[in-house]
Parts: structure tokens; C-alpha cells; sequence
């Protein structure tokens, strides 16, 4: 039986590997960057850049068997994109300016009180296995206890009903040039 435990800085390289491998078959990140060599040393940094800074509010959870990660940031936490700047050179023009489009836009979607999953990856070889429900359910447990609201993105549609059946619900559709759909996701504070 699978546990949910805190990731600290020792096994941030461990969170980062299970992003990589969740997330080398995302829609938006691999629209973003569609070359795999790209993809892996960009977001490498990207998921780099968001892990310490879970980690640094201790927000930052995984399966303990590691093929499981849940990579939130708490209320009012300014989060840092400064990875962009980093690798933005590295990616096609198209992305270069749909990136802007789309940040802003969650920018302005983002309700300011609300925990916000900005990450929630599983090992592909370890899928419908429950692990994404069990990160979910360990977080949101905790979220409830604080009565405080949830938010996400989500670009990967055979995800939102496991987003669903955790209580959010889906508010908006942003789209930018050829890239794909993103779902924003609320969950009331209960």
C-alpha cells in the first residue's frame, strides 16, 4: 500500500524525474516544446525552479514508492517563473509568443486564496494504479482541514475527471494560437 509522504531538498531530483516521465506526453508541454531534447533539459529547469519552491513551503508531497508527485504552492505565494527567461531562447517562435498569452491569462484565472496544484504527476508505467486519487486526496484532506479553496490548470482532457471527482470544477477554456485547450479547475473551500 502506497503512502503520501513531504518531499524535502535530498529528493527534489527524484520529484523532477517523476515530472519529466508524467509530463513528456503533456499537450501544452510538449506544444511548447515538441523536441524531446529541448523538452527534457527545459523542463528539467522549469520543474527545478517550481520544486524548490514548493518545497521552501513545504508543499511538495510523493507516493513513497516515488512514481507519484503533487507539487502545490499555498495562498498568496508569489510564485517565481523565473525558469522562463532561463530557456525561453530554446523554444519555437510560436511558443515564444504563446507562452505570455497563456501565463497571463492564468495570471488573471487564479483566485489569490486558493491552494493552487500548479503539478500533479504519476510515472507512466504506474498509471490507474489510484496514485494520482491518493495525492489528490492526502492534499485536498489537508486543504479541507484549513477550510480554503483549490485551484488548477489542467491542458490534458482525460484528466478532468479525476480533477472532477475531487470536487473541482471546470471555469474556463483558454486557447492561444495552435496550442492546446487549458482547463482552469476550482474547488470550494469546504
Amino acid at each position: 500500500m502506497n503512502a503520501v509522504r513531504k518531499i524535502t531538498k535530498e529528493n527534489q531530483n527524484i520529484a523532477v524525474n517523476v515530472l519529466l516521465l508524467a509530463f513528456s506526453s503533456d499537450p501544452f508541454q510538449r506544444y511548447l516544446m515538441p523536441d524531446p531534447t529541448i523538452f527534457f533539459k527545459n523542463s528539467s529547469i522549469w520543474f527545478n525552479n517550481a520544486a524548490s519552491q514548493s518545497i521552501s513551503t513545504e508543499s511538495l508531497f510523493g507516493t513513497d514508492d516515488n512514481s507519484g508527485i503533487a507539487l502545490w504552492f499555498p495562498p498568496n505565494f508569489d510564485v517565481q517563473f523565473d525558469a522562463i527567461s532561463q530557456t525561453l531562447k530554446d523554444l519555437p517562435s510560436y511558443s515564444q509568443k504563446d507562452i505570455f498569452q497563456y501565463f497571463d491569462a492564468f495570471e488573471k484565472h487564479k483566485p489569490k486564496d486558493a491552494w493552487y496544484l500548479e503539478y500533479l504527476g504519476v510515472d507512466p508505467s504506474k498509471h490507474s494504479l489510484g496514485l494520482g486519487s491518493l495525492l489528490l486526496k492526502n492534499s485536498l484532506d489537508k486543504i479541507d482541514e484549513l477550510h480554503q479553496p483549490a485551484y488548477l490548470e489542467s491542458s490534458n482532457p482525460r484528466n478532468m475527471s479525476l480533477y472532477e471527482r475531487h470536487g473541482f470544477e471546470a471555469v474556463s477554456k483558454i486557447q492561444f494560437g495552435e496550442g492546446p485547450p487549458m482547463h482552469t479547475m476550482y474547488r470550494d473551500a469546504k
